[in-house]
């Protein structure tokens, strides 16, 4: 006889807060500002490679570049973690975004019948 199977009762998940869309953009690692140069010409030169086998190609052609090449894309990236900082520290959360977090802290209240 086979055995049951026990299915693990379902949590509710916590409500996620919505993301500010005036937030500044975060900043970029040096792999994913490699990827977005090389991108395209991956694609061109496979043009029948799946999503996720561009990706594969691509970390491939990180995991070999030179030294000179991270170290050019690691410059980048110190640029762009200086863009987010100062962004950031002249950034004020608007009105959405002070309200989706404080509904996201307060518990929803169901008990309206009493």
């Amino acid at each position: 006889m086979p055995k049951a199977t026990k299915t693990k009762p379902s949590k509710a998940k916590p409500a996620k807060a919505k993301k500010d869309p005036n937030a500044p953009k975060k900043a970029l690692s040096a792999y994913l500002l490699f990827a977005n140069d090389n991108r395209a010409r991956i694609r061109e030169e496979n043009p029948d490679a799946s999503f996720g086998q561009i990706g594969k190609l691509l970390g491939a052609e990180w995991k070999e570049a030179t030294e000179a090449t991270k170290q050019k894309y690691s410059a980048l990236q110190e640029k762009d973690k200086a863009r987010y900082a100062k962004a950031m520290s002249s950034y004020t959360p608007g009105e959405e975004a002070e309200k989706s977090e404080e509904e996201a802290e307060a518990p929803a209240d169901d008990d309206d019948d009493e």
